[in-house]
C-alpha cells in the first residue's frame, strides 16, 4: 500500500464521518430549538419521527445542512479517489475497482443535488430532484462499497489489511444490503412510514462508518 496516500486517506476518512454525521445531527438539534415544522424531539434511528431531510429545511439549520453536507460530499469524493489510487496497483480487479470508483463518486453527486434543491419554502423544493438524487445515493454508495469491499477481500494479504477492517466494512454492506431489501419491500407495499424514516438514519450513518473503516487500514 501507498504509504504516503494511506497517511491522507485515514483523516479523510475521519472527516468523511465527522462532516456528514455532525451535520445531520446539528442540523436536527437546531431544527428542534426553533420548532420547525415535521421537526419532533425523539430518537429517529428508533423511532422513526422524520426523515433526515425535515431537520435540513427551514433557516437556520437549512445553511448548515446544506452547506455541511455539500462538504461531506466533496470529502467522499476525495476519498473514493483516493481509495481507487490505493488499490489500483492489483491489475487483477482493476475494472470492479474503476467501477467501485464510478459508483461511489456518482453517488455522492447525486446527494449534493439532492441537497442543494433544498430550499424553503417546502413547496418551492423539487421534490423529485431531491428524492431520486437521495435514494441514488444510497443505492450507488452501497453498491460501489459492495464492489470495493469485493476487491479488498482478493487482495487483503498484498495490502496486508487487518482482519478487524475488513470483518467491519463486511458488517456494515451486509446491513447496508438489509436494510435498503427491507426499506424497498416496505415501499413497494406503501407501508414504509416511521420504519423507512429510521432506515434512512441509519443507512446515514452506515454509510459514514463505512468511510470511518479506512482509518484501520494498515
Amino acid at each position: 500500500m501507498n504509504i504516503a496516500l494511506s497517511s491522507i486517506h485515514k483523516p479523510i476518512a475521519i472527516a468523511c464521518f465527522m462532516t456528514s454525521q455532525a451535520t445531520i445531527l446539528i442540523s436536527y438539534w437546531v431544527a428542534l430549538m426553533f420548532d420547525h415544522p415535521k421537526v419532533k424531539s425523539c430518537n429517529p434511528f428508533f423511532e422513526g419521527c422524520l426523515n433526515i431531510t425535515d431537520a435540513g429545511i427551514y433557516s437556520p439549520e437549512g445553511y448548515i445542512f446544506r452547506g455541511g453536507m455539500i462538504s461531506a460530499c466533496v470529502l467522499f469524493i476525495i476519498w473514493w479517489q483516493l481509495s481507487f489510487q490505493l488499490l489500483k496497483s492489483n491489475t487483477h480487479y482493476v475494472n470492479v475497482n474503476r467501477l467501485s470508483n464510478l459508483l461511489g463518486t456518482l453517488g455522492a453527486i447525486c446527494l449534493i443535488v439532492a441537497t442543494a434543491v433544498l430550499v424553503p419554502p417546502r413547496s418551492a423544493i423539487n421534490w423529485d430532484v431531491h428524492v431520486s438524487g437521495a435514494i441514488l445515493f444510497f443505492l450507488l454508495s452501497f453498491a460501489g462499497q459492495v464492489c470495493q469491499l469485493f476487491v479488498l477481500t482478493k487482495q487483503s494479504q498484498h495490502m496486508k489489511l487487518t482482519q478487524t477492517s475488513l470483518k467491519i466494512k463486511a458488517t456494515i454492506v451486509g446491513l447496508q444490503g438489509l436494510m435498503i431489501t427491507t426499506f424497498l419491500i416496505l415501499e413497494w407495499l406503501s407501508i414504509g412510514g416511521a420504519i423507512g424514516n429510521a432506515i434512512e438514519w441509519w443507512l446515514a450513518l452506515l454509510i459514514g462508518l463505512y468511510y470511518l473503516a479506512a482509518y484501520w487500514d494498515k
